[in-house]
């Protein structure tokens, strides 16, 4: 029994080891990421008629998936010069997707706004230049807004000023197609919220439901063909889940239900049957489901929300002071955070109806809350977490072909929805391409060589 005690002891020490991370089991992950995020497609090439060769050298590579593998834009505003644009180059080298800070306080129409403005329009030149989708973020909240919003007296203006914020934003940027609407629409009157006279306008229109449906038909009649989204911090609040089905109910016009998971604290690391579970269970209401903000720390986390207030406690103490509190990065938290992110990623991939993934702090510069959340350190070098993404992404969940084929024949493959180029050699000759499938795409598609 002695021998038995010393075996058994350590193991019981190691499971309760907050930073190991047991492998999940993603019973059938692969074969639905084969099922679900793959599809037969027939290419057909058309080549100039004096082409005498019949035999050629095709590669075919994706560039850009379909799904939306996303970043948090919010830390990128207070980057500057090397550091800005070897940011943007660290994105590029995994991610396609990104969600863009747009709160009214640094939007706000009565300051200057100058440098913000011209930061937004950098960034969306930038994005279609390097084939990156854009979220903005969000057209309304009961947080982040200027003063003269918050202590609003006069709730019909207040109404105006509303919908002329939001509009302005839709047709200010019209590159950006995804937008949350109104950012964590059940929270408004929790207990840790400050007061702003949005919650006043809340109440004047009848509370929260009445509200939220008179905000996204004003956006729609804006402009109807926008990814419209719903997002919350806690998805496991019953009634997120019953705003969405009264949405849904409603008939309103809106693709998306968007999750926050912001793993800070012990309680708050989600199991692999915390995440399927939740995304089942929305999953029946038929709407696209984001992971809209996710945080997975490589620093020491806090047991629970308590102990993770008193720590932000003392951090705003310590910033109003001057001083930074930021917790640093572990090694053995480091190993948690790259083993748990390929397991939270392969697991959420693999479900058909979610459509996106947003990590929240892609560096640990600036990172919420001063914990280590970021796939980077803070000179932007990168962790295990983000090589690992970065592999998953970039080469696990890939397709590259390289074959000699008829060029008379139709040629047929199976790869991942998303944005291809492709050369053909055909007698010293090559000729380039590029074609897109998705979800969309019925038929062959036919290629015109030139």
């Amino acid at each position: 029994m002695k021998y038995l005690f010393y075996i058994i002891f350590p193991l019981l020490i190691f499971a309760q080891d907050p930073s190991f991370h047991e492998p999940w089991k993603l019973e059938g992950a692969d074969e639905r990421i084969e099922k679900y995020r793959k599809t037969n497609t027939i290419l057909n090439f058309n080549f100039p008629t004096d082409i005498k060769k019949k035999n050629g050298k095709l590669k075919i590579k994706l560039i850009n998936h379909d799904f939306k593998f996303g970043v948090g834009f919010t830390q990128l505003r207070k980057m500057r010069g090397n550091m800005f644009d070897l940011y943007l180059e660290r994105f590029k080298e995994a991610f396609n997707y990104a969600t863009v800070g747009m709160y009214w306080g640094l939007t706000d129409e009565r300051s200057s706004r100058k440098q913000i403005d011209k930061y937004y329009d950098d960034i969306i030149k930038w994005s279609i230049k390097n084939n990156v989708r854009l979220k903005g973020h969000p057209l309304m909240w009961h947080e982040g807004m200027p003063d003269w919003v918050r202590y609003s007296k006069d709730l019909d203006e207040l109404e105006v000023a509303m919908k002329t914020h939001m509009r302005r934003l839709i047709e200010t940027y019209p590159e950006i197609n995804d937008w949350d609407v109104y950012n964590e629409p059940v929270g408004p009157f929790k207990p840790h919220i400050p007061y702003s006279a949005i919650q006043d306008w809340i109440n004047y229109k009848g509370g929260i439901y009445p509200a939220m449906v008179e905000i996204y038909q004003f956006v729609n009649s804006v402009n109807p063909d926008k990814n419209y989204s719903n997002n919350h911090y806690h998805a496991k609040d019953p009634e997120y889940f019953k705003i969405n089905e009264y949405y849904v109910q409603k008939n309103l016009n809106f693709s998306s239900i968007g999750m926050q998971a912001h793993m800070q604290s012990n309680d708050n690391v989600m199991t692999e049957s915390q995440v399927w579970d939740q995304i089942e269970d929305y999953a029946v209401l038929g709407k696209n489901i984001q992971f809209t903000e996710i945080t997975v720390t490589s620093s020491k986390r806090f047991n629970n929300w308590k102990d993770h207030q008193e720590f932000l406690a003392k951090r705003d103490e310590s910033l109003r002071n001057g001083k930074e509190m930021d917790l640093p990065s572990l090694p053995e938290y480091e190993d948690f955070q790259a083993s748990y992110l390929k397991d939270f990623y392969t697991l959420v991939f693999s479900h058909p109806s979610v459509s996106s993934i947003t990590f929240w702090n892609l560096t640990d510069k600036n990172a919420w809350r001063g914990h280590a959340g970021g796939l980077l350190y803070k000179d932007l070098s990168p962790k295990k977490s983000f090589l690992t993404l970065k592999k998953l992404i970039k080469e696990t969940w890939t397709t590259e072909i390289s074959e000699k084929i008829n060029i008379s024949d139709s040629f047929e493959f199976r790869g991942f929805y998303g944005d291809y180029e492709g050369e053909m050699l055909v007698d010293k000759k090559i000729y380039k391409f590029s074609f897109s499938v998705d979800k969309e795409t019925d038929g062959p598609i036919d290629l015109v060589l030139k």
